[in-house]
């Protein structure tokens, strides 16, 4: 009889293409995984994998019994998770959170507020959202829930959940020399601009400004809007950011917010996540958690 264990290891490989990415996420060393999956190939007496460039390549063999051996684990999983009880308030579980900088800002200190007393000894680790990876995280289970805006990333095989609306503001500095009251387009457009990079997946702003013709002068680049309060303070330089990060930066008087002079449609802030079959109860208990806690973020 086959060792189930053999079976898990040879899941983690196929999905992830990669010895060592594998034995990261089973939390075991590489010479471990592999000897289990050499113990695997003598059972079949196949190679199961072979090198390539990248990490590993499937068999033909291997191809085959994957979808089998993806399901029947699932069915495991599925059985035994149904068997365990999750208490938030006594549970020391660890939930991978993805959040972007929007949900870092505003998210971040409703969810640790809820956490200390529902859940006082739920652990949080939070990873920076990158659209072109995060339905692979969210798959391979490097995360538990990510929360962005997701309007742009494409992901037929993740759950979504719809947490609130959101809109684009601008922001500037008080004392700016040339904005009082309004910002007009052609000053928007004369006026330099920090940006925040595409990767984390805001792109209405130029998308739409290219749209009507236009194109905006950005002098800075940064990854995420929570390194911007002293920039903003110390420059004359307009960042353009989701309404509720900017009633964040408003709470330093010396920040003015505008509406901007061109329409941009809004976007929806959501919880996304893979159904995997293990831990069941915990997962639906931490998006549920998203869920109460978007009320205080309105």
């Amino acid at each position: 009889m086959i060792d189930l264990s053999l079976i898990k290891v040879f899941i983690i490989i196929y999905e992830t293409k990669n010895i060592s990415h594998a034995a990261e996420k089973l939390n075991l060393s590489q010479p471990s995984v592999t000897y289990n999956l050499n113990r695997l190939r003598k059972f079949l007496n196949d190679p199961l994998f072979e090198r390539d460039k990248f990490g590993v390549k499937p068999t033909k063999l291997a191809q085959m019994l994957y979808p089998s051996f993806s399901q029947s684990i699932d069915q495991i999983e599925t059985a035994i998770s149904a068997t365990q009880y999750f208490d938030p308030k006594t549970s020391n579980r660890t939930f991978r959170l993805g959040l972007s900088d929007l949900g870092e800002i505003c998210l971040l200190p409703s969810l640790i507020q809820y956490l200390s007393k529902e859940a006082p000894f739920i652990k949080i680790e939070i990873e920076e959202i990158r659209s072109d990876q995060v339905e692979t995280w969210l798959i391979e289970g490097f995360l538990d829930v990510a929360v962005f805006n997701s309007s742009y990333t494409v992901m037929p095989k993740i759950e979504s959940r719809n947490l609130f609306e959101e809109r684009y503001m601008c922001i500037a500095h008080k004392q700016h020399p040339r904005l009082e009251d309004h910002l007009s387009l052609e000053q928007y457009l004369k006026e330099t601009h920090v940006a925040i990079k595409s990767s984390t997946g805001h792109m209405e702003i130029d998308q739409r400004l290219k749209e009507l013709g236009l194109k905006r002068n950005i002098t800075l680049e940064v990854p995420h809007f929570s390194v911007l309060q002293n920039v903003v303070t110390n420059s004359e330089l307009l960042v353009t950011l989701p309404s509720r990060a900017a009633q964040v930066y408003m709470q330093n008087s010396e920040v003015n917010i505008f509406e901007l002079p061109f329409t941009v449609k809004s976007f929806n802030v959501s919880a996304n996540w893979y159904n995997h079959h293990n831990d069941l109860e915990a997962r639906n208990w931490f998006i549920k958690t998203f869920q109460k806690i978007r009320v205080t973020m309105r």
